[in-house]
């Protein structure tokens, strides 16, 4: 036995000298457990005692209020001016295109000509019959002249007649047989002048109007002539996009002119319509870099767009779109695709945290571990509950009230 201790002792080469505890010590020992046993009982039977006495501390949800997140549409850039020109059939046929696909052009220039030939026909008919108004006008005019000459004439012979009458002698009889054949000329003439002054008047109505006839004519001819070629000119500075096939096809336009300035073209459905208002500031992400610019609605139509069916095939709906446009900061690539951020200014809270009490709202609003009651304004805005007063951005309140929570009632959150 002696030299298996002495082998123990010896296999414990850098450890503590393992000898057993003496009688004494081992009593002493199992008198210190004892008591630490006998305290932490006594201790775990105090706690639960005090724990058994105090009330529980209610627990309850919470939520903090914050903003709603932005509304977010997908849009695409377009010109925010584009100059149309559609095949005109009633200005004959396209000749000319002047400008060609991707050119800049300025106002006033000339894009596209037009020839009528079926008006230089009606050209040729129209001068057949100007040359016969023109004949007409000089008939007219001749048998006027007449008129006059032969009046003049007329009163050639009335002058006449005066003279002798005048000069003959009163005293005789054969000056009283002069005057009185005199006299019967006079009365004669007086009456032809009369009646011829008649025929001049409608002679000068003939003659005005053939000379109107011939002036319209005269006129429309001109305006005939303006419409054999026809030139359209821009209206605006711009990009000319160029469609050879609208040259015969009045569905598709020949020119379009894209002005320089840029607008972005999106639908809002029917549910975030409300939300969206002209000069509204936005946000402005292009999808081909995440580049982000600021923006300004410019435009929200107040008539639907197009419809979309959402739903299930037992149950559908049409839900009405309606277009809005977006000027950005800076001009943008026609045809770009972005996505238009629309900052919607609402605290929304659940319907279930607010109370009504006589008429008035209220919500728990949590902070160090208590509740406050707290009164506010809400509204129902399409079932969103939205506080219109009362609460500020980042309040934390109970989202699940019970009837028997007390103002400054002390609370755990989950």
């Amino acid at each position: 036995m002696k030299r298996n201790k002495a082998k123990e002792e010896q296999t414990n080469k850098k450890g503590f000298n393992m000898k057993p505890l003496s009688k004494k010590k081992r009593i002493i020992f199992s008198a210190v457990w004892g008591v630490i046993a006998i305290l932490a009982i006594s201790t775990a039977f105090f706690f639960k005692q005090k724990q058994q006495q105090e009330p529980a501390v209610a627990s309850y949800d919470a939520v903090t209020i914050k903003k709603a997140d932005d509304l977010i549409f997908n849009g695409s850039v377009a010109a925010q001016n584009v100059e149309e020109f559609y095949f005109d059939q009633t200005k004959g046929q396209v000749s000319d295109i002047l400008v060609t696909n991707n050119q800049e052009v300025s106002a006033d220039t000339v894009v596209l000509v037009y020839q009528n030939e079926t008006v230089q026909d009606q050209i040729t008919e129209q001068q057949q019959t100007l040359d016969k108004l023109t004949l007409a006008v000089n008939n007219a005019q001749e048998n006027l002249d007449n008129t006059y000459v032969k009046k003049q004439n007329i009163q050639n012979s009335l002058n006449e007649a005066l003279s002798k009458f005048n000069n003959a002698d009163a005293d005789s009889m054969e000056g009283q047989a002069i005057r009185q054949e005199e006299q019967a000329k006079m009365d004669q003439y007086k009456e032809a002048i009369s009646s011829q002054e008649e025929v001049i008047s409608q002679a000068q109505q003939a003659l005005d109007s053939a000379n109107l006839d011939l002036s319209t004519a005269t006129q429309n001819i001109e305006l005939a002539k303006n419409k054999i070629t026809t030139n359209v000119a821009a209206t605006t500075d711009g990009t000319a996009i160029v469609e050879p096939k609208g040259k015969t096809n009045a569905s598709v336009p020949v020119i379009k002119i894209l002005g320089k300035d840029t607008i972005i073209k999106a639908l809002v459905s029917e549910y975030d319509y409300r939300h969206l208002a002209t000069d509204q500031a936005v946000e402005i992400q292009l999808l081909n870099s995440n580049k982000k610019i600021a923006g300004t609605i410019t435009e929200v139509s107040i008539l639907p767009e197009s419809t979309a069916t959402e739903g299930t095939a037992t149950a559908q709906s049409n839900l009405a779109n309606y277009s809005f446009k977006v000027k950005p900061s800076e001009n943008l690539q026609y045809g770009y695709s972005c996505q238009i951020y629309v900052p919607v200014n609402e605290l929304r809270i659940p319907e279930k945290a607010i109370l009504n009490e006589e008429d008035k709202q209220y919500v728990f609003v949590y902070s160090k571990g208590t509740v406050k009651k707290q009164p506010i304004l809400s509204e129902n805005r399409d079932g969103v509950f939205v506080v219109t007063e009362g609460l500020k951005e980042k309040d934390r309140i109970i989202s699940n009230p019970s009837q028997d929570l007390k103002d400054g009632q002390e609370v755990m959150v989950n």
